[in-house]
């Protein structure tokens, strides 16, 4: 049998109404007015009706709506579970293309609703029955509904009410509504005369207000006489609450609360945030659904979540939209990846799980594999041969012989294929070269290198084969007890005690250092003695500099640098030393925020020691000598290569740095790279060696 669900929204609408003029026609017939003027009042026919509202919806099992005409039975129980209906009709009801209906309870009967029905004060339920079907589940009639007892007010104990008046009343009775202060106030008395109940005020003779109404503002009394603003407006027949300029037919501004059912006869709608054009689609307007949680971290919040139709595919052939659900914060919400597209297909974020489909409890293993059955846990295996050719869709493969090859062809799985090299020909000898050994022209040959040379011979290789050469008798030249020894010519080697001052070995390029000579520049000496040179401040004091890197006095040109480019200088460091910081000799100043950086890379083009990026204030404030500490603290520098780095972010040339015209080095001038406002690169690639003398910066390192 089918099962029909039946979604019923019962709304009784009822009315109890006794008003005064009828009240006041009946004490008339009982009491006629004395001086014989006919009174104005006329009794009044007003019937309480004996109907309820029923609306539901009557959709088929599989899901399609019913619709058409259908008979359906309803009843009135006093128990959800009684046999025996108190009353009950049966109505054909149309039902639209969705299955909805609605009704009045007691539209087929005269008399409508019996009021005996309600006036035990007990709860009663519904049944719907639609023909052909069993009774659908009880629904419990809302309170409203027993408002049908009101209509017993029509009478006073069962008694009319002109049965309370005085039998000795001659007072005048007529229309409270129209009749003068004090005929009303009569009327009032001869009432409270015959009923006991509070005496009704005297008519206002004016109306008064403050005279601030606004246009389309509906009034209410704040007293029994005087009118002023309320919070309801009225504009070309829509109505407003707390706003001057409504929408629709009902626009509330600030939260709404709705105590009872909410039944829209045409449905909701909830229209889209604007009108769609060929480069823009609009969402609706949103649902959200709020909750309120209390985190001992950061105390209460509020979350949303909301469901919001979306348009998709906008000016396409397959626009379309979808219903996606939000997540978020009042004023923020965020996909969370679940939608429902136009055929009901439901998509969700990747990382979404869904609970398992069932357990397997057995899995069997087919052709070509063993192990199975398995019910707990186990393993599948391929055995030897279990996988044949026939089982596979391409059991073959095709070989085909290239150019200089013959053979292949098709073979099986499993199979094999010869090819034969018909082109190359064949090795008919093997000659050893020079500083070689073995050979042949038969059978197999070996070749070996050369193992042996003449006595006083070595193997070496001449630049384009082994041979066996005789090495040079040795180095020419005599030493010197602690001197210094450097070459004099490709194989001569000359040693001296005590170099003059100012010289040192500076190693170039191919096999010949040479002794090159270091100027002392300003502030600094350098005195040679038997092996040792030592680098001091001026006039010989104790205070000794670590190591100077080249120098000279004021007396030569200027180092300036370029936006952002790094200027590089090579030099030998022939000892290891502990440096602190840097002494730089300033020819031109700049007292501006430019940027300026000093610093030391190695060999392998890694930025050791650095200044940093340092504003013109500091770096270049006035001329002559300035000593800033290295960035790094402290830093220990072993013997070896390094390159001077110094940039500056200026446009053109700014700050200066003095500079000596004709010092060794074997980097001069080279760039770096770019470097980045101001501030030295972290590392670089060093150019290319070049043993020369040029313009170098008057730098101490110390």
């Amino acid at each position: 049998m089918k099962r029909i669900l039946i979604c019923t929204c019962v709304a009784v609408i009822l009315t109890c109404l006794v008003s005064k003029e009828r009240l006041l026609a009946q004490v008339e017939e009982s009491s006629p007015v004395a001086t014989g003027q006919e009174a104005a009042v006329s009794a009044s026919s007003a019937i309480v009706p004996r109907l309820i509202r029923v609306t539901g919806t009557l959709p088929e099992s599989a899901g399609k709506p019913s619709s058409g005409v259908i008979s359906i039975n309803f009843a009135l129980y006093k128990e959800q579970n009684s046999t025996d209906p108190l009353w009950q009709e049966t109505q054909n009801v149309r039902l639209d293309f969705a299955g909805h209906y609605s009704l009045l309870l007691g539209a087929t009967k005269e008399e409508g609703l019996p009021l005996d029905v309600f006036s035990s004060g007990e709860a009663h339920w519904l049944g719907i029955q639609p023909e052909g079907q069993t009774e659908q589940p009880r629904i419990l009639l809302l309170s409203v509904a027993y408002a049908l007892k009101a209509a017993d007010a029509d009478t006073l104990g069962g008694k009319p009410a002109s049965a309370f008046v005085l039998a000795g009343s001659q007072s005048p009775v007529v229309a409270i509504a129209s009749g003068s202060p004090a005929t009303t106030a009569a009327a009032a008395q001869g009432l409270n005369a015959g009923l006991s109940g509070p005496t009704p005020q005297a008519a206002c003779t004016t109306i008064s207000s403050d005279g601030t109404a606004t246009a389309n503002q509906i009034a209410k009394f704040t007293t029994a006489c005087n009118l002023e603003n309320s919070a309801i407006f009225e504009n070309a027949g829509k109505v407003g609450i707390g706003n001057k300029a409504p929408a629709g037919a009902l626009d509330v501004t600030g939260t709404a609360f709705i105590s009872g059912l909410l039944t829209p006869e045409a449905g909701e709608e909830i229209p889209p945030l604007g009108t769609a054009t060929a480069t823009q689609g609009f969402n609706s307007n949103p649902v959200d659904i709020e909750a309120a949680v209390y985190n001992p971290s950061f105390g209460s919040a509020t979350y949303l979540y909301r469901w919001q139709a979306e348009p998709s595919e906008n000016d396409k052939a397959t626009a379309s939209a979808t219903l996606n659900l939000l997540f978020g914060v009042p004023g923020q919400a965020n996909e969370t990846g679940l939608s429902i597209n136009s055929s009901g297909v439901l998509t969700f974020s990747p990382s979404q799980t869904f609970p398992s489909l069932g357990t397997v409890t057995s899995v069997a293993t087919g052709a070509g594999l063993t192990g199975g059955p398995i019910t707990t846990n186990g393993t599948i295996s391929i055995p030897s041969a279990g996988v044949t050719n026939a089982m596979l869709a391409n059991s073959s493969v095709t070989v085909k012989a290239g150019t200089g090859l013959s053979g292949g062809g098709t073979v099986a799985l499993g199979g094999t294929v010869t090819l034969t090299n018909t082109a190359l020909g064949t090795i008919t000898g093997v000659t050893a070269g020079s500083g070689l050994t073995g050979g042949g022209t038969t059978g197999s040959v070996s070749l070996s290198l050369l193992q042996t040379c003449s006595t006083g011979q070595v193997l070496a290789w001449s630049g384009t084969t082994w041979v066996c050469s005789t090495p040079s008798s040795g180095l020419a030249g005599s030493g010197t007890t602690n001197g210094i020894a450097y070459f004099s010519g490709a194989t001569t080697l000359t040693s001296t005690a005590v170099p003059t001052n100012g010289q040192i070995l500076i190693g170039s390029t191919g096999k010949a250092p040479v002794v090159g000579t270091l100027t002392a520049g300003a502030n600094v000496t350098i005195t040679n003695a038997a092996g040792k040179i030592t680098i001091a401040s001026t006039g010989g004091g104790t205070t000794a500099l670590p190591f100077f890197v080249t120098a000279s006095g004021r007396t030569g040109t200027t180092i300036g640098a370029g936006a952002n480019v790094n200027s590089l200088w090579g030099f030998l460091l022939p000892y290891n030393v502990t440096s602190t910081e840097i002494t730089y000799d300033v020819m031109v100043a700049d007292n501006s925020a430019h940027a300026y950086d000093i610093g030391l890379f190695d060999n392998s083009g890694s930025l050791v020691v650095d200044l940093g990026a340092t504003a013109g204030t500091t770096f270049a404030a006035a001329k002559g000598f300035n000593t800033l500490t290295w960035a790094q603290g402290s830093t220990s520098l072993t013997a070896g290569r390094y390159y001077l780095g110094f940039t500056t972010n200026c446009t053109a040339t700014c700050a200066k740095i003095a500079a000596a015209t004709a010092v060794v080095s074997f980097i001069i001038n080279k760039s770096g790279g770019a470097s980045s406002g101001g501030a030295l690169s972290t590392s670089i690639v060093p150019p290319a060696d070049g043993w020369n003398t040029g313009i170098q910066p008057a730098v101490v390192i110390q």
